[in-house]
């Protein structure tokens, strides 16, 4: 888990630049990711430039559909969209 390395503002342009998310305002940023027409994950980053806490990071990482190592490389530049929109289709047609 790699929280320490990242602050909210870094998530949320990540997020806005990499996936296309926009955000809007309010107590914190709302912003969906839109998959095939559909909005597929919901995330919501908290305002401010502070540290993100481990509850929050995996949080963020579980409305976005991934696992914590996975968001991880998706905000170091690991991870790019096309991928992302490969583990998020396999996510959302997998019937169990």
């Amino acid at each position: 888990m790699d929280n320490a390395k990242y602050d909210t503002r870094d998530v949320k342009q990540c997020c806005g630049n990499k996936l296309g998310i926009e955000f809007r305002g309010g107590k914190e940023y709302n912003g969906w990711y839109c998959l095939d027409g559909k909005k597929a994950a919901r995330i919501t980053i908290p305002k401010g430039r502070k540290p993100v806490p481990p509850g929050t990071y995996k949080s963020m990482a579980s409305q976005l559909k991934l696992a914590v190592g996975e968001f991880d490389n998706l905000l170091s530049c690991l991870m790019t969209r096309s991928a992302y929109e490969a583990k998020l289709r396999d996510r959302t047609n997998r019937v169990d």
